[in-house]
């Protein structure tokens, strides 16, 4: 069956229009993100870009012998989603190298067994690795080098966990990061023990690259077949979720030619593709060096083009993640009335960082999950500013899980985004446990951040989230939490309605894309979805009580996915 000509039992057209279009859509149920027409039933596509939104008969005018015809029968249309926060890049193509299966383990067993299988499986990769591990499978809540040397002894394993932050490592690994490159392990923040030796823990391990710690030689087969495959299939698995444009927040600058390469490949010709270059704290130790990073870095956007930017943004970390006790607040952890995490920057060193950043009119992008680092970063860019000027900066809070009411204030005054990932919101055992049910109740208030007047977009984190935005939408509308309630801060859910605005139009807006993408307005890009279940219907009772919850069970829910009017997914 033509697909693009199935137009029985929907709406019939002669075919004789004067203004022709390359596509039309018809007879579907349009929510287009954009505030002055929010519904519609038609949209015209012509060169890429939408000539028409409206109802089916102002459709009519723009359909030739050549049109291409899609009968929406009924089905929800929506922008194609933007995540506003993902790794699909780098740690994308690191899958080649990696398992990123830990997530499924359900115990320390299971994932050590993955472990050994990893090991087993790929004798001739330089190191053994793979992301997911969760803290409560460590025993005592932290990693320990002798479990993971019991499972692979005689070479380097390096895991990232779940969040991003931590790495695990054994023995081997420790003794050869610190035999290559002392200088890159201190930046990834190793724990010690009494007598000097790496426990296992990296705390930094956001920081860790391959490219720091092994040759050319050793590294290069796998950069140059397995990781732009690897990365090709994690653009195939967005838009087959309905996700056509994504802001890899994480670059390095080693990494960059190697993306610039892959994209003459064709390997992002299905999607939209922003990058972040990662500036590490130890960075501005040598501030000409640094000013030098960002000058190149400005000068990589003129490698940019409709699919690819680059060059406008970077990113930081004020802190780390609950899980190993690394965000930055201003109350102590539960466990401990004397600690209250550990900020990756002074409040000095970043007030000079953002102003170096802010002036060379690059958007910045900071993680910041506790309120004493959201706090610091709000403060440097207020001052950064006073100093520069203003702009149209948009800089980002990247998770904001815990803003105090007074900086939400501040950061609808500054015009500073809220980047946020909703299935963060599901948490764990752990991080109650380190924060108290009380503190619980501050985190991710996407409502009150609305109420404020912050920009607030939302995306996946992927790897240690489903691309997939229906999970994300689930928990944005339910505030439903890991044991199955939703008893921390309940009156933060939002109207599905704005769940998918902040997923399409205002991540549009934080990757200062709204002009191009984000909502189906005539003039913007043809970017768009049309699903089989509806997007707006994932936190009714009857799509809860007719669908499996669990992971890798709300899939397959797109029928098609166009760029550029072109169509990049099909169901089949």
């Amino acid at each position: 069956m033509d697909f693009f000509n199935w137009l029985s039992p929907g709406p019939r057209f002669e075919r004789t229009g004067a203004d022709l279009a390359d596509m039309v859509v018809a007879d579907a149920r349009i929510f287009t993100s954009d505030a002055a027409r929010p519904r519609a039933s038609a949209m015209a596509v012509r060169g890429g870009r939408i000539i028409y939104v409206g109802d089916d008969g102002g459709a009519a005018v723009h359909v030739g012998q050549d049109t291409r015809l899609i009968d929406g029968r009924k089905r929800v249309l929506t922008p194609g989603f933007i995540d506003n926060h993902c790794h699909v890049v780098w740690i994308g193509g690191m899958t080649a190298i990696m398992t990123p299966r830990l997530l499924e383990a359900a115990n320390l067993e299971e994932m050590l067994e993955m472990v050994l299988d990893q090991s087993r499986a790929n004798p001739d990769l330089p190191y053994v690795s793979g992301v997911g591990w969760r803290f409560e499978y460590a025993p005592g809540g932290a990693p320990d080098r002798e479990v993971m040397d019991r499972v692979v002894k005689d070479r380097p394993v390096l895991l990232m966990s779940i969040c991003g932050q931590c790495g695990w490592i054994n023995t081997r690994a420790a003794e050869l990061l610190e035999e290559r490159n002392p200088q890159a392990l201190g930046r990834l923040a190793p724990r010690l023990d009494a007598s000097g030796a790496c426990t296992g823990a990296l705390d930094h391990f956001h920081s860790f690259s391959p490219l720091d710690f092994f040759s050319e030689e050793e590294i290069a087969p796998v950069f140059e077949t397995a990781v732009p495959e690897a990365i090709a299939a994690v653009m195939d698995e967005a838009v087959s979720a309905g996700v056509t444009a994504m802001d890899d927040v994480q670059f390095y600058r080693p990494f960059v030619p190697y993306v610039i390469k892959y994209r003459e490949s064709g390997i992002f010709d299905k999607v939209r593709l922003r990058g972040s270059l990662y500036v590490d704290p130890h960075d501005l130790e040598d501030e000409g060096r640094l000013r030098d990073d960002l000058a190149w870095w400005k000068d990589t956007a003129g490698e940019s083009d409709e699919r690819l930017t680059l060059g406008k943004s970077v990113k930081f970390y004020i802190d780390g993640t609950v899980g190993n006790r690394t965000s930055f607040f201003l109350e102590p952890y539960c466990d401990d009335p004397s600690y209250y995490g550990r900020p990756d920057w002074t409040q000095e060193d970043f007030d000079r960082v953002i102003e170096i950043a802010d002036g060379m009119h690059l958007q910045t992008c900071t993680h910041a999950i506790g309120d004493a680092g959201i706090r610091r970063v709000i403060d440097s860019c207020e001052r950064a500013r006073g100093i520069n000027g203003e702009w149209d900066s948009r800089h980002r809070l990247e998770h904001c899980e815990f803003p105090t009411p007074d900086d939400r204030e501040r950061m609808a005054r500054l015009g500073m985004h809220a980047a946020m990932q909703p299935t963060h919101s599901f948490g764990d055992e752990v991080v109650e446990r380190f924060l108290g049910h009380e503190r619980m109740q501050g985190w991710h208030p996407w409502r009150s951040l609305e109420r404020a007047g912050v920009p607030l977009s939302f995306g996946s984190d992927w790897c240690n989230s489903p691309l997939n935005p229906f999970y994300g939408l689930l928990l944005a509308t339910t505030r439903m939490n890991y044991k199955g309630k939703t008893d921390w801060a309940p009156e933060e859910k939002i109207a599905i309605e704005n769940a998918v605005r902040h997923w399409t139009i205002d991540s549009a807006r934080a990757l200062k894309m709204e002009d191009d993408i984000g909502s189906l307005e005539v003039g913007k890009r043809a970017d768009f979805v049309i699903w089989n279940t509806s997007p707006l219907k994932v936190n009714s009772w009857w799509f809860m009580l007719t669908h499996e919850m669990d992971l890798g069970k709300l899939e397959g829910f797109v029928d098609l996915t166009a760029v550029n009017g072109e169509v990049v997914y099909e169901k089949t």
